[in-house]
C-alpha cells in the first residue's frame, strides 16, 4: 500500500539526516512511537500549525496517493543526509504527487512539514507519561502534543500504525 510505504519513505529519509537530526533506528516502523526516542524536532516542524482541516486534507491526500504506483518511488539514499528542504524538493519533483497535493490544496512544504508535526505530536502524546522520555520530548511543540491527544486515532491511521 502506497500510504504506508510513501510516508515511511519520507520518514526514513528524514531520520537518516545527521545535520539537523540524529539517526533513528528503522525498527521504529514496527514499534510504538513511545518505544523509540525521536530525533530533535526542527524549528519549521514545531512552528507548523496543526488544525483539524489540515488533518482532513492529509487523510484525503493519502487516500488519493494509495492509487499511485509505488514502484516509481525511489528508496532513500543512505549516503545522502536529507533535510526537510531536500524532502520538499523531492516531492515537488514528482508531478503525480504534486497533482494530488494541489487537488487537496496542500503544498509540498505543508505535506512534509505537517507530516512531521503530526509525528512529533504523536510521539509526545504517547510518551508524555514516560519519565525516561521527558528530556527527549521537551522540545516538541506542546500544541502538537495536545492536537495529537485529541486526534490520536486519526493520526495513527494516517501514519499507518
Amino acid at each position: 500500500m502506497l500510504k504506508k510505504s510513501f510516508l515511511l519513505h519520507v520518514f526514513t529519509a528524514l531520520t537518516l539526516t545527521t545535520t539537523s537530526m540524529t539517526a533513528l533506528p528503522l525498527t521504529a516502523q514496527a514499534q510504538s512511537f513511545s518505544e523509540v526516542a525521536p530525533p530533535p524536532v526542527p524549528a519549521e516542524v514545531n512552528a507548523f500549525k496543526l488544525t483539524p482541516e489540515f488533518l482532513s486534507k492529509m487523510e484525503a491526500v493519502q487516500t488519493s496517493l494509495s492509487g499511485l504506483d509505488q514502484s516509481a518511488m525511489p528508496e532513500p539514499d543512505s549516503e545522502v543526509e536529507p533535510t526537510i528542504a531536500m524532502l520538499i524538493k523531492g516531492v515537488e519533483a514528482k508531478p503525480e504527487i504534486m497533482a494530488v497535493l494541489n487537488q487537496h490544496e496542500l503544498s509540498a512544504s505543508d505535506y512534509i512539514t505537517g507530516y512531521f508535526a503530526l509525528m512529533s505530536g504523536l510521539a509526545g502524546a504517547e510518551a508524555e507519561d514516560e519519565e525516561q522520555m521527558v528530556d527527549e520530548l521537551k522540545d516538541i511543540n506542546p500544541e502538537h502534543v495536545e492536537f495529537a491527544k485529541t486526534y490520536q486515532e486519526r493520526i495513527l491511521q494516517l501514519l499507518g500504525e
